[in-house]
């Protein structure tokens, strides 16, 4: 399964603003009833401006770190380490 990491909003925190509704390029976020909201995911590149670009602290970026690590076969190995994966809280 491939995971999909997205923006995520925090509609108490949202003002409404703006802000990241204009820093998003690929024009995935919207403003609805005063909030921001993810509107096409689909189109989200998660190319991060809507983070910066939010005065109140409203988004933010999920991520999953991978580390290089040695491995004794072949001297290169990956291993996950996620900070927080949304998709596992529901």
């Amino acid at each position: 399964m491939v995971q999909t990491y997205l923006p995520e909003i925090d509609r108490i925190l949202c003002t409404g603003c703006g802000e990241c509704v204009e820093a998003c390029h690929p024009r995935a976020l919207a403003l609805v009833e005063g909030k921001a909201v993810l509107a096409r995911p689909d189109l989200c590149e998660y190319e991060g401006g809507c983070e910066p670009a939010c005065p109140v602290g409203a988004i933010t970026l999920p991520y999953f770190i991978l580390f290089a690590t040695t491995n004794p076969t072949d001297g290169v190995g990956l291993r996950g380490a996620g900070l927080r994966d949304p998709l596992a809280d529901g």
